[in-house]
């Protein structure tokens, strides 16, 4: 007899053990972390000034490969599939706190045992006195940490989303998620591009995929419908382009006056409506492919592995380019085996990424003692609205501290710690029932 919870199952026995499931929902997941992640590697440039290793962006270089990031751009996929499935999973009358605190437990699983990592690693470069390494490790180790904290603020707001019940019901939170964002941008162009209050899109704008995540679960949207929705998205982001301040690059570009990315533009905001409602209009021949076992048996087990996927591809990648630099091999857009450099290493970091998954994915899937002990709830509505208070202050410091680096946002990674582990505290089953 074949031990599930030891061996990997073949093909077959993961298509029967999981065929009730919405497989283009986990399709999408999966695909939306691949796609980021080659993206990443694609757009990285590396070169030396005195003697220091300087990151720099292909976009900048090549400006022309601009438009490509409305293809590469799809990491609103992720949002709206986990809405998607929270929507699947909801069950009426379900506390928010308790709903989100769950959630939470096996989302910072993993990112707990990545951040020891990061700080052993930063602590040591700064005692041996590697400067370089260890300014490297304060901005990027937590940089990809945003979509974490975004990702919080979303979940926190799915309980209020599950409301959602009309086509007309989603299409007024759209736009007024839309017109948040446009007032936003408004204010950035008007007073300071990179003025705080741009911080709020990282809410406006995220929440967008979420809204039709739901739309997509509750089918509240026909296929002819959702492409009407996406077309006419579409033709707004050109406009916005064509005729507004907002740059073509989907991702910030050193140099860009308005960011789309850092914070979100009303431009991405509009790119997400595109994305999700094409999934919407494409369901069928997208789920003919998940359909498939093999296709579904490497979803399955990448899914099981998303986070790790996702917060280790950095690293990854940056040892693929420090032993290709020192094969002769250099990221420096200058460089003449430059694209042929960042293909191969692109390649190499896809093909890695399978087995260090399969390894630290373990990690991420065995429960800690504490952390993972059974959230049993019966709590105050009071005691529910504060732990879910708190796991929006993690979702906020988060993002704070992806934005300053580990050194001028230490103190953000401190009250981070702190609020998740205070609504883990209080999640715990009140006292009677322990004593039972």
């Amino acid at each position: 007899m074949r031990n599930h919870s030891t061996l990997t199952p073949s093909v077959a026995e993961l298509d029967a053990l999981t065929g009730n499931r919405d497989r283009v929902v986990d399709l999408i997941r999966l695909t939306s972390l691949v796609v980021v992640i080659a993206g990443h590697s694609l757009m990285l440039t590396v070169s030396v000034d005195d003697g220091r290793p300087v990151l720099g962006n292909t976009l900048a270089d090549v400006p022309l490969l601009q438009p490509m990031t409305w293809l590469f751009q799809i990491l609103p996929l992720f949002f709206f599939a986990g809405a998607a499935a929270s929507t699947y999973g909801w069950r009426p009358g379900t506390r928010p706190g308790h709903w989100l605190l769950r959630r939470v437990q096996r989302l910072l699983r993993p990112v707990g045992w990545y951040l020891v990592v990061v700080l052993v690693v930063y602590g040591v470069s700064t005692l041996v006195g590697a400067a370089a390494i260890a300014d490297v490790v304060a901005r990027l180790g937590v940089q990809l940490l945003w979509f974490l904290g975004a990702y919080l603020l979303v979940l926190a707001l799915m309980p209020m989303l599950q409301r959602l019940s009309s086509r007309r019901a989603v299409l007024s939170a759209l736009a007024a998620a839309w017109l948040v964002t446009a007032v936003v941008d408004t204010l950035r162009i008007a007073v300071d591009a990179s003025n705080n209050v741009g911080y709020v899109n990282f809410l406006s704008v995220w929440i967008i995929p979420a809204i039709l995540g739901v739309a997509y679960a509750k089918r509240l949207f026909t296929m002819v419908e959702a492409a009407v929705l996406c077309v006419t998205a579409l033709v707004v982001d050109i406009a916005l382009v064509a005729l507004g301040p907002y740059e073509m690059s989907l991702v910030t570009v050193p140099g860009q006056q308005l960011s789309n990315m850092s914070p979100p533009s009303l431009l991405l905001a509009g790119h997400t409506v595109v994305l999700c409602a094409l999934v919407i209009a494409l369901r069928a021949p997208i789920a003919r492919v998940a359909a498939r076992p093999r296709v579904w048996w490497w979803v399955v087990l990448g899914n099981r592995g998303a986070m790790t996927l996702y917060l280790w591809h950095l690293p990854v990648l940056g040892l693929i380019i420090g032993l290709s630099s020192l094969c002769g091999l250099q990221r420096d857009p200058h460089a003449l085996l430059f694209w042929p450099t960042v293909l191969a290493t692109t390649a190499c970091l896809l093909a890695l990424m399978i087995p260090v998954t399969r390894v630290l994915s373990v990690l991420e899937n065995r429960p800690l003692p504490w952390w993972d002990a059974q959230v049993v709830g019966g709590w105050s509505a009071r005691r529910d609205t504060l732990i879910v208070g708190l796991l929006v202050v993690v979702g906020v410091t988060t993002l704070l501290l992806a934005g300053s680096g580990i050194v001028a946002g230490w103190i953000w990674l401190v009250i981070g710690v702190a609020a998740a582990m205070a609504a883990r505290s209080l999640g715990r089953a009140p006292a009677s029932s322990r004593r039972c």
